[in-house]
């Protein structure tokens, strides 16, 4: 029973830490704030957690592993088909369903509004949490994009990826203003259109991209010019 007890008093932290630093980041929230949101004594932070840093990190890890679990699982089934073969709306799915469907889920804009906080935090890369929980998920989907268009340079890829990333980031966290300069046009309240239209837009773009002899054909058309 203690056990039981002491589970939900950890949960009850780290959705009172969740709320306060999604709406005023690391720097702007006290432990003793977090005590008195979660109702809790202050010294049992302390006890569960350590230091509001390593707290921050239990709030992110709580969230990040078990979607990008699901992510790299969707990713590896797609990859290991054989009929179909995989395709560049596969993998774009994949990156973007788990993380769109978990806003609908209690707790999960929260999340994504401190997920992007964090990210464009320009002292993110001194906590690690980014590099250490977000980047390798990122470089098995910048992998199985090189390897659904084998044509396309690298450098496409990984412009392709952060623009999508970017793009999902402030449809999910801004959905409000989104919606009020669209009015009906965008539904962002419906998380199957978002995942739908935003993967059919960068499977496009993607596509349409110049692979590798077209982009060293101009190079070399445009070296002439310059002799």
């Amino acid at each position: 029973m203690s056990g039981h007890n002491g589970q939900r008093r950890r949960d009850r932290i780290l959705s009172a830490a969740e709320r306060l630093f999604s709406e005023a980041g690391i720097d702007g929230v006290s432990m003793r704030e977090i005590a008195a949101e979660a109702g809790v004594q202050l010294a049992l932070i302390s006890y569960y957690f350590g230091t509001k840093q390593e707290l921050y990190r239990a709030v992110f890890r709580r969230r990040i592993e078990p979607v990008s679990k699901e992510r790299l699982q969707m990713l590896q089934r797609i990859l290991d088909r054989k009929k179909p073969k995989a395709t560049i709306e596969d993998v774009l799915d994949a990156l973007a369903r788990p993380w769109v469907e978990m806003r609908d889920t209690r707790g999960g804009l929260l999340y994504t509004r401190l997920i992007a906080r964090e990210v464009s935090d320009l002292r993110e890369s001194s906590r690690g949490i980014v590099k250490e929980l977000l980047d390798p998920v990122a470089r098995h989907f910048i992998a199985a994009m090189e390897k659904v268009l084998p044509g396309l340079p690298r450098s496409e890829i990984h412009w392709g990826y952060h623009f999508f990333i970017g793009a999902l980031l402030l449809i999910l966290t801004s959905p409000e203003r989104t919606q009020r300069l669209s009015g009906r046009l965008c539904d962002m309240r419906n998380s199957q259109e978002v995942i739908g239209e935003i993967v059919s837009f960068f499977s496009r773009a993607l596509r349409k991209a110049p692979r590798r002899s077209a982009r060293a054909g101009k190079r070399k058309i445009t070296g002439r010019k310059r002799r």
